[in-house]
């Protein structure tokens, strides 16, 4: 039985949903933190976790890390394409070998569903995919069992990346209906997958929630709900392309508006919610229940 779990990743926004249930179920988190000012600024950090301060990057940082405990959780990011050190590639090689050398018996690894499925894409190609593809396969081929939680987009996502001031900014390019997936509930069903990971074998669960609705339908109903007086805003690809000649973050926007325009996520959690529990939750009550 896991008992004990190195957290890798634990200021990022999805975090929270994740360590708050292993808490909850008495595991015990080391987690990874290379900037503390980060762990300061998250509003009622847990005091139960201890914090290592190091880097993915540095192999002695994870020694320590992985020392004493049953399995690793990894929920990291990519942003930077041209960055020389790649989370999703290079520190998963570093957590795959100092992994072996600790014994530890399970790697969780949040990724997305396009990682398992890019043929939703349409052959649209994303530098942070093709990322994530690699170091997918590195942990498959690891020989470490692993579980992989490929995810469709996060309810959350909503309020923590798309709220800009008195407006919601979304993309006007993507047309088709996505599983949208509440936080809590992928947390509650990550901590049913640890419970129940004592078992030898590599498992992969996609995560989606019950209702498939379009990008637009998702920001009006949390406008209409939350926030009344927000004004959905559903920028073309044009747009962002123009803005990105100038601005980074528009740039990145405006190639994952290109990724998902012709975007066609189709079901695939039944097995998910058979052996990890079914979502509970919508648009309109993530927020509060």
């Amino acid at each position: 039985m896991i008992q004990k779990i190195a957290f890798i990743g634990v200021t990022g926004n999805l975090a929270p949903f994740v360590y708050k249930e292993l808490i909850k179920q008495g595991i015990i988190i080391k987690a990874l933190v290379r900037n503390l000012d980060k762990v300061k600024k998250i509003p009622n950090f847990p005091k139960e976790i201890q914090i290592i301060q190091g880097d993915l990057s540095n192999l002695d940082d994870l020694r320590e890390l992985f020392s004493d405990t049953d399995a690793v959780y990894l929920n990291l990011s990519t942003s930077n394409s041209e960055a020389l050190f790649q989370p999703e590639i290079d520190g998963i090689k570093n957590v795959i070998k100092v992994a072996k050398e600790k014994d530890i018996n399970r790697i969780f690894h949040v990724s997305a569903v396009t990682a398992a499925y890019p043929e939703f894409a349409q052959g649209a190609e994303l530098f942070i995919n093709d990322i994530r593809k690699v170091g997918y396969h590195l942990l498959k081929e690891s020989n470490i069992p692993c579980t992989f939680f490929h995810c469709s987009w996060i309810m959350d996502t909503i309020e923590f990346s798309m709220r800009k001031g008195n407006t919601l900014q979304g993309f006007k390019s993507i047309r088709y209906p996505i599983f949208w997936l509440a936080g809590k509930d992928l947390g509650k069903m990550i901590m049913n997958a640890v419970k129940q990971s004592d078992h030898s074998l590599t498992k992969d669960y996609i995560m989606q929630g019950k209702e498939a609705i379009t990008f637009k339908e998702a920001l009006k109903r949390y406008s209409s709900t939350y926030s009344p007086n927000l004004k959905v805003q559903l920028a073309p690809i044009w747009l962002l392309k123009t803005i990105g000649l100038f601005n980074k973050e528009a740039r990145l926007a405006a190639q994952m508006a290109s990724f998902f325009s012709n975007y066609k996520e189709e079901f695939k959690a039944k097995q998910t919610w058979k052996e990890l529990g079914e979502p509970i939750h919508n648009i309109e009550n993530f927020m509060h229940s």
